[in-house]
């Protein structure tokens, strides 16, 4: 395989695992956050314990807004590049071809490595 294409394919990987654990944190705080809707039912909106309450909702949600907002950037540069993965995989295909056809035809015996240490 073409080693640009592996490291597109290293870096699609890596970016899609990075999607995968905010994906996994937002939905942890969105769970953490729906129990405590749900624990707000059940306390005295007068109490002390509201006021603790209110902050603590408050600093959960400032944590999910940071996730958001990197998912976010994140997707920014993932979905262009899961938009152009099978053109890449046709190209790379095609292209292989074509320099598999040339090494035959042409005897190219040679690899990049050999050239440019030749010339060195």
């Amino acid at each position: 395989m073409c080693e640009y294409h592996s490291k597109f394919n290293g870096l699609l990987s890596e970016l899609n695992n990075q999607r995968g654990v905010l994906t996994r944190e937002l939905s942890r705080l969105d769970k953490y956050i729906s129990r405590m809707y749900h624990d707000l039912e059940g306390i005295d909106p007068s109490g002390e314990y509201a006021l603790s309450y209110v902050a603590q909702l408050h600093d959960v949600l400032k944590k999910r807004r940071v996730v958001k907002d990197e998912m976010a950037r994140l997707d920014a540069v993932l979905n262009p590049l899961r938009n152009v993965v099978g053109e890449i995989d046709t190209s790379v295909s095609n292209r292989k071809k074509v320099s598999n056809r040339w090494r035959r035809d042409f005897k190219m015996t040679l690899t990049l490595e050999e050239v440019i240490t030749a010339s060195n």
